[in-house]
């Protein structure tokens, strides 16, 4: 089965659907940490956050050809940065989908008043008919 979320199935994510967020946050010099939050469904027994620490690639650059002195630094996962971008995608989709419901939810309410209006203007109507 192919994954539209190939990513974060390598990191052995398997319920994208259920994912409402996350955080991503290096806590030493060649390990960042993200942590994933879910909303399981009642009377789930996973949980409601999971983690992943992911390692940096260490490089080295030239700081200063002439005396030949060396910088190491480290830079974030390839997958890791893929990972994040699928996870974007997840949350704003999500993100969408809630500002949609309420503006269909806005609408109905709209309606909702209208038809209420109408209905009590022909009831006006009627009831001056003898």
């Amino acid at each position: 089965m192919i994954s539209k979320y190939p990513h974060l199935a390598q990191m052995g994510v398997q319920n994208p659907q259920e994912i409402t967020g996350y955080t991503l946050y290096h806590v030493a010099p060649a390990t960042d940490v993200l942590k994933i939050k879910y909303q399981r469904p009642k009377g789930s027994l996973l949980p409601i956050t999971r983690s992943y620490s992911i390692g940096r690639s260490p490089h080295v650059r030239v700081i200063d050809s002439g005396s030949g002195k060396t910088e190491e630094f480290y830079e974030i996962s390839p997958i890791l940065s893929q990972a994040v971008a699928e996870l974007d995608s997840i949350v704003d989709n999500k993100a969408s989908a809630d500002e949609l419901k309420q503006q269909i939810l806005a609408e109905i309410e709209r309606m909702q008043i209208e038809l209420t209006t109408e209905i009590n203007a022909l009831r006006q109507l009627v009831n001056k008919i003898k």
